[in-house]
């Protein structure tokens, strides 16, 4: 959600350990309780929109104010392809390093994996 010059950072220091980022979007908000505001439908349209790339991969949705949990398992249906964000890699590391190991189902693809 954030402003030109901080995707820029992020996307630098994500391209420096190895990822490739060919398409990124952004609702280009400064204001957190704005951000938090944002619809799950919202967020999900524009997932959609970057994720029908056929250089997109992935998606990972940065920003720990944005709704997408709840979302992840139907957009990554309708996508074909594995969607992360911020709040659900974290639930998913904490979850493996605590040595809780099982597949969760409805979660999306990485909780379908191990550490």
């Amino acid at each position: 959600p954030y402003l030109a010059k901080i995707n820029h950072s992020l996307r630098a220091s994500l391209m420096a350990r190895g990822m490739d980022i060919p398409v990124m979007g952004s609702f280009n908000e400064a204001d957190d309780n704005v951000v938090a505001r944002i619809t799950p439908a919202s967020v999900k349209q524009a997932i959609l929109e970057i994720g029908v790339s056929s250089d997109c991969e992935a998606v990972f949705v940065s920003c720990t104010s944005m709704r997408v949990a709840r979302i992840i398992e139907e957009v990554e249906k309708e996508l074909g392809k594995p969607v992360t964000s911020s709040n659900h890699a974290l639930a998913w590391h904490m979850l493996r390093l605590g040595g809780i190991g099982e597949q969760i189902a409805g979660k999306g693809e990485l909780f379908r994996r191990s550490l």
